[in-house]
């Protein structure tokens, strides 16, 4: 073998890797390096799903991959999954993607620090350009009260039905995330203050103040059906396990809020983030100042809060009030 050639391979294929250990042992102590729960999971699917269609179950294996042939297969891979519009060809998911592409990169990263593997392959990758504005869909204020008056008028009929309003009126108040929602236990009420703490998204919590006329319909609720569990929002009936003492899975939030909105807003799609996204639309209408919303969502920096706000860019606009100078 020529020098040019070995020099070749010596940079395009990594170090084999000796160690035998499974790819699910590894994963284990990758994970140990994150707090919140939701994100580990996240990632242990992500992860888990390549080195599946890779057909790896060991480092060892994983060494015996050509690097630029590994290059190439997560690239596939990540192409696979992204979708594209059948008129512009822009991927309709790209945020999906590319998380899914951090989360590959970070594994990397972490073998390359503990094990010795030698490359990221994802060094190169080119993540998705992202709409600078939510696709998300939004309320009208005037969708919102109808949202809830439906709810209240048919909060008496069962437990769930009860549940369920208090569901929906917590998303909208409180701008929560869907996994926020269903972790708020009673013990994270606080009657004295009229505060909830949220565990939020990135393992933190978040101190909220609870609306006097939520926190009365809670202990109504919890008062007239006596809830087992220590979620407020947890089963009613479960004919599988028979244990009401968990909370509701997301998924049940996903579809109660598509199934009302579409009924009570003449068809409109939404998703319980439509309510984040409305929450703050709506705090912005009533001239509450950044620092206010990012309080209440949880939200690092103000770039989220305008992220989110897909208002009428002519409607608000400064250029209104200035107008009073002529």
């Amino acid at each position: 073998m020529s020098m040019e050639k070995r020099v070749s391979e010596a940079v395009i294929s990594p170090k084999p890797i000796t160690t035998s250990l499974r790819i699910d042992e590894v994963l284990d102590g990758f994970l140990s390096t994150k707090r919140s729960e939701n994100t580990k999971r996240a990632y242990a699917r992500d992860i888990l799903d390549l080195f599946a269609k890779l057909g790896v179950r060991s480092l060892d294996q994983l060494g015996k991959i050509m690097f630029h042939d590994l290059v190439k297969q997560i690239q596939d891979y990540l192409d696979d999954l992204t979708e594209y519009d059948e008129e512009t060809n822009r991927p309709i998911n790209p945020k999906t993607t590319n998380r899914k592409a951090y989360a590959l990169s970070s594994f990397f990263k972490y073998l390359m620090h503990s094990y010795e593997y030698p490359k990221n392959p994802l060094d190169q990758y080119q993540a998705h350009k992202v709409d600078k504005r939510s696709s998300t869909s939004s309320l009208t204020r005037a969708e919102v009260l109808d949202v809830i008056g439906y709810m209240d008028k048919r909060h008496k009929i069962s437990q769930t039905a009860y549940r369920d309003y208090l569901a929906i009126c917590t998303l909208a108040v409180l701008a929560l995330r869907r996994n926020e929602l269903v972790g708020i236990k009673w013990s994270d009420l606080d009657l004295d203050k009229s505060s909830v703490n949220v565990f939020q998204k990135g393992g933190s919590y978040k101190l909220l103040p609870m609306p006097g006329n939520l926190l009365k319909r809670m202990l109504e609720y919890r008062s007239t059906y006596e809830p087992a569990s220590d979620y407020i929002f947890s089963p009613v009936r479960n004919n599988t396990t028979k244990s009401l003492k968990k909370p509701l899975n997301t998924s049940y939030i996903y579809q109660l809020v598509q199934k009302v909105v579409f009924k009570v807003a003449n068809g409109k799609r939404a998703t319980p983030h439509s309510f984040r996204k409305t929450f703050i639309e709506l705090a912005l209408n009533n001239q509450e100042d950044f620092i206010s919303i990012i309080n209440a969502t949880g939200h690092s920096t103000v770039e989220m809060i305008k992220y989110y706000d897909t208002r009428d860019t002519l409607k608000n606009n400064a250029v209104h009030g200035m107008s009073k100078l002529i």
